[in-house]
């Protein structure tokens, strides 16, 4: 008889214990907390092999500009992070295209350091720059992260 009183005291107090001293659940897999940053967007005309800027950085290029990169430093992503630049016409000569979505490239992490940088490149169009401002918005599994602005003169 003593044997169970001690027994049920024993799952009593594990039971109040577990539900009182709960805190915050853990969050489902895939759901963890984004600690992902990119930052030190910059645009110029070439990079090296680590994707750091070779040619000056611009806010500015020509018309005749033939490849426009994108540099940034990532950190904080993990394996399964996809990484994202979507290039917009924001606005300029062309009436009707303001806002106008025209490129996106999406990578996987390309690398197991804690930081490191990255760069995407959009070619000269076939039809040539339009005239007017730019951007380039950078996202961690769609979440905006940065954006760097950019003209055509």
């Amino acid at each position: 008889m003593k044997f169970k009183t001690v027994l049920l005291s024993i799952i009593s107090i594990a039971v109040l214990f577990s539900l009182g001293c709960g805190g915050s659940k853990p969050l489902p897999p895939g759901n963890a907390p984004d600690k992902s940053t990119i930052t030190e967007g910059v645009m110029t005309t070439s990079v090296d092999n680590d994707s750091k800027p070779t040619s000056p950085v611009k806010t500015s290029f020509p018309v005749d500009t033939a490849v426009i990169f994108c540099s940034f430093k990532v950190a904080g992503v993990l394996p399964e992070d996809m990484i994202k630049a979507s290039w917009y016409y924001v606005k300029g000569e062309v009436p009707g295209k303001e806002n106008e979505l025209l490129a996106e490239v999406v990578t996987s992490v390309e690398s197991d350091l804690p930081s490191y940088y990255l760069a995407f490149n959009y070619p000269k169009p076939t039809g040539g720059w339009y005239k007017g401002n730019y951007k380039v918005i950078l996202s961690v599994n769609s979440a905006d992260k940065l954006t760097v602005p950019f003209n055509i003169e």
